[in-house]
């Protein structure tokens, strides 16, 4: 067989170890682009690589066996002392208080049997007047022995009427304050000075007062 220079390539055979005909590509190597066109991954076809989703670590399981370190707790202090304390402390304040009481209640009774008595007698007796009350103001009378400032016998009726008098002349008594009270066996005097309403100024009332069983009682008056 005779060869032919001008027949077409493909119809006769090639040489392994020249170059290929034009379209073609050596096999096992890659085919390249046309021109003009980018390779990825610079190109519009380029797709970038996908994060893979957080996980997390997993659970740690604590071992069993091994109990986890704690520090030691300081011991807790007793208080039984101290509330034994405060419990002295305020056993001796309220026994204070009492015998405080006790001895109070003992002094303002001594007192109103001997000194205070008389002059409660007295004040009680002037604030009767002060509310014109003349039959109990009477009551504190001892009308065996005393007589009225203008000589009169000691009646309940005598008594009310001088009384009605000077309040019409003076005015009611507006005022009173016991004073110079002093007691000597049984029998106390008594200075009280008197306020009246239509009076300029106050004028004194000498009280003799004795003593009749529990109860005081006035003897003597020089005026009402």
């Amino acid at each position: 067989m005779s060869y032919d220079a001008d027949q077409p390539a493909y119809g006769r055979p090639q040489d392994p170890s020249g170059p290929p005909p034009y379209g073609q590509q050596p096999y096992g190597q890659p085919q390249q682009p046309p021109t003009g066109h980018v390779p990825p991954p610079y190109g519009p076809e380029y797709v970038p690589p996908q994060q893979p989703p957080y996980q997390q670590p997993p659970y740690q399981q604590q071992q069993y066996g091994m109990p986890p370190y704690a520090p030691p707790q300081p011991p807790k202090k007793s208080l039984r002392w101290l509330w034994i304390t405060l419990g002295i402390i305020g056993g001796i304040i309220v026994l204070s208080c009492i015998g405080c009481a006790v001895a109070s209640a003992f002094g303002i009774s001594f007192l109103a049997k001997t000194v205070g008595q008389p002059a409660i007698v007295a004040s009680s007796y002037y604030q009767a007047i002060k509310q014109q009350d003349y039959a109990k103001a009477f009551t504190y009378l001892d009308t065996s022995a005393i007589s009225l400032p203008n000589g009169q016998q000691a009646t309940q009726a005598a008594f009310t009427t001088a009384g009605q008098v000077l309040d019409q002349a003076q005015g009611v008594v507006t005022s009173y304050t016991p004073s110079n009270i002093q007691t000597n066996n049984g029998v106390a005097t008594i200075t009280m000075t008197v306020t009246r309403q239509h009076s300029s100024s106050s004028y004194q009332v000498h009280l003799e007062l004795k003593q009749e069983g529990n109860d005081w009682k006035i003897t003597s008056i020089d005026n009402i």
